[in-house]
């Protein structure tokens, strides 16, 4: 342990202690880092609908991860950093990091949960899927924040409240794309059962604000109900379902739709999958409230020993938003605000662990997107070999 880190575990200790009225429990520390490199050969890089053009970039990525437990609490720091370089478009280029906090508390009868992250990255990932707007490399950032207490009445039932906060910044550029800044805000309550050992169910009803710099301020609430099934120790399933209700900009009415999320898990020994589909009314950096339908595909099979493959695809589709302007009674005209876009990437890695620290990867991706006011897709491919080395947990 380095002089430092011994510092901030005492004065972590010490200001749990404190809050908490007594001596801190003993507290479990562990850390890992992982890096890794890899150069890649790309089709298309910029996702431009009708281009073949190819490139050659080379990564460098570095994870951290530090957890502190005790009987009572969990804190969890997870910082990563990503750099990208292209070998002839230099307007790719892309350095990205991130920054993950998250803290659990439990009393006799209650829970406090925080988590907090800034990410800063580019506009060339961040609006992939969301606003179409993905051919232009400007910075973007992002900081959320959510609190929540959760209390346990009986031993089969708690109600949860809990509060979330979201800041997206972009560039002053961005604004000549229709991009723009913009806070969101959320309140969340509602019970949660436990009807059996494997058996749970929550009802949540929840109210959006989102504030954009560039726009009228919008609302959103919903109500939804969920369900979760473990069949055993490997496989479990989860789905919930419910509506929401959009106060549309310049309308003097609502818009209402339903929302959904399913999704199903297995942790095997040598396979494990998820498997995941939602639809939800999510914001977007237009300065506006969109329903967004996503799906998600992972899983991961043993070979051997020391060789694995990991499997993915990702799906998301942004429908279009419209107002309908009202003149007269049973005159009005319909005004579409956005276009709708949509993303799709699936990706085939094999790694091979030569050391407990060391191993070899090889990676095929393909993706495709489109911005729904252009006819065509833009299609593009990346072939990758890399080095990773994963320090373990200390």
């Amino acid at each position: 342990m380095t002089r430092p880190t011994g510092v901030a575990k005492l004065i972590m200790l010490t200001t749990l202690a404190m809050t908490r009225g007594g001596i801190s429990p003993a507290a479990d520390w562990s850390e890992t880092l992982d890096a890794g490199a890899n150069a890649a050969y790309d089709t298309n890089p910029e996702l431009v609908p009708g281009s073949r053009a190819a490139d050659r970039s080379a990564q460098l990525t570095v994870d951290g991860n530090t957890q502190m437990a005790t009987e009572v609490s969990q804190l969890t720091v997870t910082p990563h950093l990503s750099i990208i370089r292209y070998d002839r478009e230099k307007n790719l280029d892309v350095t990205s990091g991130s920054l993950v906090l998250a803290f659990q508390d439990k009393g006799e009868r209650s829970q406090w949960s925080f988590s907090g992250d800034a990410v800063t990255d580019s506009t060339l990932t961040s609006e992939l899927g969301q606003t179409g707007i993905n051919n232009i490399n400007l910075r973007h950032d992002g900081y959320n924040a959510s609190i929540g207490y959760q209390y346990f009445s009986t031993e089969r039932l708690s109600w949860l409240l809990q509060g979330t906060g979201q800041i997206t910044h972009y560039n002053d550029e961005a604004q000549r794309f229709g991009l723009t800044s913009y806070n969101y805000g959320s309140i969340q309550f509602g019970p949660t059962w436990a009807f059996s050992d494997r058996l749970g169910g929550s009802l949540s009803i929840e109210t959006d604000r989102l504030d954009p710099r560039s726009g009228s301020p919008q609302r959103d609430d919903s109500v939804y109900l969920q369900l979760k099934r473990h069949f055993s120790e490997k496989y479990s399933w989860r789905i919930s379902g419910g509506a929401t209700r959009v106060d549309v900009p310049g309308s003097p009415g609502t818009s209402t739709s339903a929302t959904y999320e399913l999704g199903a898990t297995r942790q095997g020994e040598r396979v494990q999958w998820d498997l995941s589909a939602k639809r939800a009314v999510l914001p977007i950096g237009l300065g506006l409230l969109a329903r967004e339908n996503v799906g998600a595909v992972t899983a991961t099979v043993v070979l051997t020993e020391r060789s694995s493959l990991n499997l993915s695809a990702n799906v998301i589709r942004t429908d279009p938003v419209s107002i309908f302007l009202f003149f007269a009674p049973g005159i009005s005209l319909r005004y579409q605000l956005y276009s709708g876009a949509a993303w799709g990437q699936t990706t085939a890695e094999w790694q091979y662990h030569f050391s407990p620290h060391w191993a070899v990867s090889a990676a095929a991706m393909c993706a495709r997107a489109r911005n729904y006011n252009v006819t065509e897709w833009a299609n593009g491919n990346q072939a990758r070999l890399g080095i990773l080395w994963q320090s373990g947990r200390l």
